[in-house]
């Protein structure tokens, strides 16, 4: 009779996700967090032929701001993909979308901020939430920026529904996103993640 031997890892991984512990999640995002910080970056900038060794100083310091932003948008997509009852669907699922609750019937698409998206690729991401939304009509689609174009507006934030190719999305920004995803939580996880971000930089 064949042995059959159990993928522990497989059943662990899914016993945190139903035992959710605020200590888990911490440790855990520490290290993806320090491995998304300390990243190497290149250092390629375009060739102009009117360059200067001023204007490449400053392509430099506005190549490393893209990257840093980047790494910030990456940090939240995991930050929210790996908080309790989440999954982080990273680049590679069917729908195209960022981030799924199968618990809480909820998809995000995930930009860090206001300005991420032009008007054909906000068009394109409302696209793959309506069709997600036409598949799947108990679910709340998402579209999501943690942040505003201001302080002020990203700390009061907003929550708005929208018709997009006959479907309801739901647009949220900043601080009302966040709270409708961690809760009780939000202000302990956006310290947290500063402080290690701090940390590792």
């Amino acid at each position: 009779m064949e042995k059959i031997i159990f993928n522990l890892d497989k059943l662990n991984i899914k016993e945190t996700k139903n035992n959710f512990t605020l200590l888990e999640y911490y440790e855990k995002m520490e290290i993806i967090i320090k491995n998304i910080i300390r990243r190497s970056e290149k250092e390629i900038l375009t060739f102009d032929i009117l360059d200067t060794n001023k204007t490449k100083k400053n392509k430099l310091l506005s190549l490393k701001e893209k990257q840093r932003q980047m790494k910030i948008g990456e940090i939240w997509q995991e930050l929210i993909g790996n908080y309790d009852k989440f999954i982080n669907l990273k680049n590679d699922h069917k729908t195209g979308l960022d981030i799924l609750s199968n618990e809480r019937k909820i998809i995000i698409e995930l930009k860090n901020r206001t300005n991420t998206d032009n008007s054909s690729s906000k068009k394109y991401n409302m696209n793959k939430l309506s069709k997600f939304k036409k598949e799947n009509p108990e679910f709340i689609c998402i579209y999501a920026n943690v942040n505003d174009n201001t302080e002020k507006k990203t700390l009061v934030g907003f929550r708005k529904k929208i018709i997009h190719n006959d479907f309801e999305i739901e647009h949220m920004v900043g601080y009302s996103f966040l709270e409708f995803i961690f809760q009780e939580n939000t202000e302990k996880i956006i310290e947290f993640a500063k402080n290690i971000i701090d940390k590792y930089i």
